[in-house]
């Protein structure tokens, strides 16, 4: 937002202090001022052009001026033809360097001297019009330009979201009042109200069907007016902060938008069907010609402002050509709403078309605020463009913005920011800043903020006020506090855990990648993860038209990206969100937003190198789940269409199914231009990180332990995980460890059979087990495998 030093000057005293020194105390108060443009004005003059005709000798489309410059008459030439005679002028003299950096020269062109520049509004840096000459409104020729237009100063700062105040200056100027200590000299409610009979409620009837959508809407009336060119400081303001002027009517309601931030519009009344307005959605066929000149055609979810017969304005965006104002208007209907920010957002960015009115109602706009800017403009319009405003205006105000009242312990200033700050330093800041504090009898504020601030809502809020305006830099380093509370072992956060897990996958190789939410559904139809698919209906393209319903689309396409650039072992895994329809609900529901974890990999070209693929990637991922202090998962035999036949496991942590890993399908390998094989594994990361357990510091065993082998014969089809769980189950309170380490297939065992060996640990942890006692136990544990999975045994 570009911040007019000037400006500002109208609602707070900025003597003392330079824009510089301005713009750091802004960007200290949280308003971040990225950059500041001083233009001086100060050797630019008036002049008034006398005469005007073409270069007879030139080319190009040249003409010579006679120029009024007070104490004599010079000749300039000039490319623009819109400086005719009686138009008042910026001229640089010879030897003179205007704001944009160019000197100016004597010049012969073509036989004529030119003894001068006149000025468009680009080379004085005062806008970013340079079709022509900048025509003045006002001032006598030879008088410095300074007469007329002040020396400016203009900042661009970034606002952030919470803040829709900042938009304007007042609520700059607001800022800048408390951080130097001085009042704000205009209030935020004008006192101007219509006189003019009849009620203006009685000339237009307002309805809003959506109250949600439309909190208030406010219809003036304004007869008799005169639309010509605003004053010269009104359109150079404009021209600072990059709004074109076009007329005294539009040009007052932007100036508001930049003073108030409260976005307006003025309709031309004649036009407006039956004296009505319908604050209303679109309705399916309906279309708009716009004031941008492109005829849109409107949705169902578009909210619009219609007259008795048509839309005459999409809400909070753009208005329509039909009732636009112009040089024949002479009756008014001016608009002051507060539409929903994140319809407003919606409907700018299906027509890509961000204004500065949407740019401020996205943000979020409190109700009270439209009141106070149809006010400024409705006064600024009567001084400037005559005409009559009628009193009682058409106020449509369903659900009145309720005031939030906040108890602060004034203590908890201190305790929360860590510095003493005087109690009278407290109250005058929140006063500065338009709260209202009130002292109860326990010593407790009773503080009310102004309405236009709707991110004020808890204590803590009132203490970001105190602190940012106080100085967090007055706030001395200090070491953290000692705690004396006795300690208890507890989980990292979310975030360490997974950091944790990072650091696993990144020791195995993999690089990690982060992609895009939005990707092709045609693209996850191929790859048979369509299921459940949000597809948007905005889409940017057809590439990004839906949202991701797994992670391993994106991760082949990155697999594929680099090997087109020759590299080869690709790793690569992400850690983010996924999106999942909700079933049975509807597509408006928000959706399931399951964590995962995926993972890609190449595998090799053979079917040995893709077994040993797929067996690393388990490996990765059981330290992974180790790593996160969950519990061991197991495996099963699966099958899906994404993964091999025969190649594929289900993940399982306890009775819950996790995802899958395994080889993937050729076809799918295939369809994303990587030759070879892949291992890829995808899993839900909730389940994981809700099973984990605290680690806890064990005493160092005082017995020693007894090791045995055990090769497990069962057929294909039996998942090591099962006899794993099986194993562990029977081992009974003596089985300390139990983990596969060897799978054998050949002579050794029969066809369709497999050896599955296991390295098994027992020990007491109150005596010394004897080889009877273990012995007992591995009996118990061959009798159980027999029964469940059919197992023979190898010596």
């Amino acid at each position: 937002m570009k911040i007019s030093y000037e400006w500002l000057g109208d609602f707070v005293d900025v003597k003392g202090i330079t824009a510089k020194q301005a713009a750091e105390l802004l960007t200290r108060l949280g308003i971040e001022v990225e950059s500041l443009a001083v233009v001086d004005l100060s050797e630019i003059i008036i002049g008034k052009v006398l005469d005007q005709k073409p270069h007879p000798k030139s080319r190009t489309p040249l003409w010579i001026h006679q120029v009024d410059l007070g104490d004599r008459t010079e000749q300039i030439i000039a490319g623009a033809p819109n400086a005719v005679p009686g138009s008042l002028v910026p001229v640089a003299l010879p030897g003179t360097t205007v704001p944009n950096g160019r000197l100016v020269r004597d010049l012969n062109i073509g036989g004529f001297s030119a003894r001068g520049m006149m000025c468009s509004a680009e080379e004085l840096l005062l806008g970013d019009d340079h079709s022509g000459i900048l025509i003045l409104t006002s001032g006598k020729p030879g008088d410095p330009l300074t007469t007329v237009i002040p020396n400016q100063a203009i900042m661009d700062a970034e606002v952030t979201s919470n803040r829709p105040d900042w938009m304007g200056h007042m609520g700059v100027a607001r800022e800048l009042a408390a951080g130097l200590d001085r009042i704000i000299k205009v209030d935020f409610m004008p006192a101007f109200t219509g006189k003019a009979e009849p009620a203006g409620h009685d000339l237009v009837k307002v309805s809003i069907d959506d109250s949600d959508l439309c909190s208030r809407y406010i219809g003036g009336v304004i007869t008799g007016v005169k639309v010509t060119p605003s004053p010269q400081w009104m359109q150079q303001r404009l021209r600072e902060c990059g709004v074109r002027p076009i007329n005294n009517i539009v040009d007052i309601t932007n100036y508001v938008l930049l003073e108030y931030a409260q976005p307006l519009h003025a309709f031309d009344f004649a036009k407006i069907s039956g004296g009505e307005i319908h604050v209303r959605r679109a309705r399916s066929g309906e279309k708009l010609l716009c004031l941008d000149g492109i005829e849109r055609e409107l949705t169902p979810e578009m909210l619009v402002i219609a007259d008795a017969d048509k839309p005459v304005a999409i809400a909070g965006v753009i208005g329509g050509e039909e009732t636009a104002v112009t040089d024949a208007t002479t009756d008014l209907l001016l608009e002051s709403a507060t539409f929903n920010g994140p319809s407003v957002r919606q409907t700018a960015r299906a027509f890509g078309l961000r204004t500065e009115a949407s740019a401020r109602f996205e943000k979020g706009l409190p109700a009270e605020l439209a009141l106070a800017g149809a006010r400024r403009a409705a006064g600024l319009i009567a001084e400037h463009a005559g005409g009559a405003v009628h009193r009682e205006w058409a106020d449509v105000y369903p659900r009145p913005q309720e005031p939030v009242r906040i108890r602060l312990k004034p203590w908890l200033v201190d305790e929360v920011l860590g510095v003493h700050v005087p109690l009278e330093d407290s109250e005058g800041i929140l006063v500065k800043l338009g709260f209202h504090v009130r002292v109860l009898g326990d010593g407790e504020w009773d503080v009310l903020p102004p309405v236009f601030r709707l991110d004020v809502n808890i204590p803590e809020d009132l203490v970001e006020e105190v602190g940012r305006v106080w100085g967090y830099d007055r706030v001395p380093p200090t070491l953290p506090g000692r705690r004396h509370e006795k300690w208890t072992p507890a989980l990292p956060s979310m975030g360490r855990r997974l950091d944790a897990g990072r650091q696993v996958l990144a020791g195995a190789g993999f690089t990690e990648t982060w992609n895009p939410a939005l990707v092709s559904g045609r693209l996850l139809e191929q790859l048979r993860v369509g299921a459940r698919a949000l597809r948007v209906s905005n889409a940017l393209s057809d590439d990004m038209d839906t949202l991701r319903t797994s992670l391993l689309p994106s991760l082949l396409n990155v697999v594929a990206l680099n090997r087109d650039r020759g590299r080869t072992d690709v790793k690569v895994y992400e850690i983010a969100a996924t999106f999942l329809a909700r079933v049975g609900g509807k597509t408006t529901q928000q959706p399931e937003e399951p964590q995962r974890l995926g993972a890609v990999a190449d595998a090799g070209t053979t079917p040995e190198s893709g077994r040993a693929g797929f067996y690393a990637m388990k490996s990765v991922l059981d330290g992974f789940v180790r790593e996160l202090g969950a519990p061991a998962s197991t495996y099963q035999r699966a099958s899906t269409e994404l993964f091999h036949p025969g190649r594929c496991a289900a993940v399982f942590l306890d009775a819950r199914q996790l995802g899958y890993i395994g080889e993937l399908h050729p076809s799918v390998v295939a369809g994303a231009n990587v030759e070879g094989r892949l291992v890829a594994m995808e899993i839900d990361l909730e389940p994981v990180l809700n099973a984990a357990d605290i680690k806890r510091a064990l005493p160092v065993p005082r017995f020693p332990a007894i090791d045995r082998d055990l090769a497990v014969v069962v057929e294909e089809h039996v998942a090591a995980g099962a006899l794993l769980a099986t194993v562990k189950e029977a081992g009974r309170e003596f089985l300390e460890n139990a983990r596969p380490f060897d799978e054998y297939r050949g002579a050794q065992v029969a066809e369709g059979h497999k050896s599955v060996a296991f390295a098994l640990t027992f020990r007491s942890p109150e005596r010394t087990l004897t080889d009877a006692e273990v012995d007992e136990v591995m009996a118990e544990i061959r009798i159980a495998l027999e029964k469940k999975h059919g197992a023979g045994f190898r010596t």
